[in-house]
């Protein structure tokens, strides 16, 4: 029997297994089927026997049949409208990804930084970072991998074995800074849109592009600083790795290429700043004074103009439908179903009767669980989808929070900013795994680097957690 198979079929297996057994006491017949469901679902995301957009329609069929939810409730979810403040996000990130904005913002800070290895490594990583805080790390890995390679390709060889070392503390650089520099922003990976609907949905509160990104940027650069540090300690370069002049060479070549800048770079610099001025203003001064306007009223209606505003060259608007075709849909289909199985978790009562049965967790100090909850999450995100992990955990830690009698929210933003980190494995998230496709990486030099950076980011968050969400959120976890 091959792998595939026993893959889709442990998913129905567990299904049928959970709704076999006894109801627990006290736990709804509903919330009994939820776990199965969840539990058949979880299955299918860890192991992909079907594409992960797939899976995630299931609760559409699921729930109406085992009586959790009706479809119109579960249906809704997939329209939800932060799934609409996504998918702005993805057509503003392929639209500077059409004119090649990414590049050039990407090869100028790594020439402005680029002066010695260790530096050239920082400048990639903040070139990366900042270009995944607004488009997919899926697109900025891609984007950003080729010229990682350029230039350590350009290096020449030492018998110090400096030369490669440099290699892979740049790649890794690269692949690491494409998750990290998504936690800074809302838009930047669909896991904290995750938590934004849900503490919308389940508690009422509106967390703005503002607020996040007071807690994100600061915690999203000082990991950034820290993965740089980690690596270019846990791989030396020496004093000649990285032949500082043919690095500047081969980024002035390619900044050469990309000639000045054009005419729809200038509109769309202009557009973008634009949502983003009224992002960071509209929750401070303007956001109450005009009737039900949000950031997701914001962001559709910039990726409406894109669709409108003349690029400069004839008949062509700065983004066309063919190429906002392009942008992950599945990605849209998994972030719904992830809300509709939060949904069926509170619907059905399963979420009440887990928080019930966590009671015992109360006589542990809340530093002490949220340091089991995003150890168990970084675990769970290097095998599972990040969207996924998150989505599950949600519900699980809201209902956790009300037993321990602690604020959700610091068990909620931990387990979603822990479901991004995945830095052990090739296979934890995508930009890993194309930066390993590189050939210059071993998965025991990801495994190394990766792991310890996993338990740097967990002690940093909560450090983050317990210092700055206080000042930023006024929120005591």
């Amino acid at each position: 029997m091959n792998r595939r198979l026993i893959a889709l079929i442990s998913g129905p297996a567990l299904f049928l297994l959970i709704a076999a057994l006894p109801t627990p006491a006290g736990m709804p017949e509903a919330a009994k089927m939820t776990a199965a469901i969840a539990l058949w679902i979880a299955a299918w995301w860890i192991t992909e026997p079907v594409n992960l957009a797939v899976t995630s329609l299931l609760p559409l069929v699921l729930f109406p049949l085992c009586g959790v939810a009706p479809l119109k409730s579960v249906s809704g979810e997939f329209g939800n409208e932060i799934i609409f403040l996504f998918i702005a996000g993805f057509f503003f990130g392929k639209t500077i990804e059409r004119w090649q904005l990414h590049r050039r913002i990407a090869l100028r800070m790594v020439y402005w930084l680029g002066s010695n290895p260790s530096r050239t490594v920082l400048g990639f990583m903040l070139a990366t970072g900042f270009i995944s805080m607004w488009i997919s790390n899926t697109a900025t890995a891609v984007m950003m991998t080729p010229v990682a390679i350029a230039v350590a390709s350009s290096n020449r060889s030492n018998q110090d074995g400096s030369s490669d070392n440099f290699k892979k503390a740049l790649l890794l650089g690269v692949g690491y800074a494409c998750s990290i520099g998504g936690l800074a922003t809302i838009i930047g990976t669909p896991t904290n849109a995750i938590f934004i609907s849900f503490v919308r949905q389940k508690m009422g509160a509106e967390v703005s592009f503002w607020q996040w990104f007071m807690f994100g940027f600061p915690f999203a650069l000082s990991l950034l600083l820290i993965c740089w540090v980690l690596l270019v300690r846990m791989f030396p370069l020496g004093t000649s790795a990285g032949n500082s002049k043919n690095t500047r060479d081969a980024i002035r070549a390619d900044l050469s290429m990309l000639g000045k800048v054009t005419l729809p770079e200038q509109r769309l610099m202009v557009l973008f700043g634009a949502v983003i001025l009224a992002w960071i203003t509209g929750s401070l001064l303007w956001y109450d004074k005009v009737a039900h306007c949000n950031d997701t009223v914001v962001a559709v209606s910039g990726a409406i103009l894109l669709f409108l505003v003349p690029s400069g060259e004839p008949r062509k608007p700065l983004l066309d439908w063919d190429t906002a075709e392009k942008i992950p849909w599945g990605i849209i289909l998994l972030f719904g179903g992830g809300l509709a199985l939060a949904k069926g978790f509170d619907q059905s009562g399963l979420a009440a009767w887990m928080g019930e049965q966590m009671k015992s967790l109360s006589t542990l100090s809340h530093a002490l669980i949220l340091l089991s909850v995003l150890t168990v999450v970084v675990l769970l995100s290097e095998v599972a989808s990040n969207i996924a992990t998150a989505s599950m955990m949600m519900p699980v830690l809201a209902a956790l929070a009300v037993s321990i009698g602690a604020h959700p929210f610091g068990l909620l933003l931990s387990a979603t900013m822990a479901a991004s980190f995945g830095f052990g494995l090739p296979v934890a998230t995508a930009p890993n795994t194309i930066v390993y496709s590189s050939g210059y990486l071993t998965t025991r030099d990801m495994a190394r680097a990766g792991f310890l950076l996993d338990g740097l980011a967990i002690l940093l968050l909560l450090a983050f957690l317990y210092g700055l969400l206080p000042l930023v959120w006024g929120i005591h976890v």
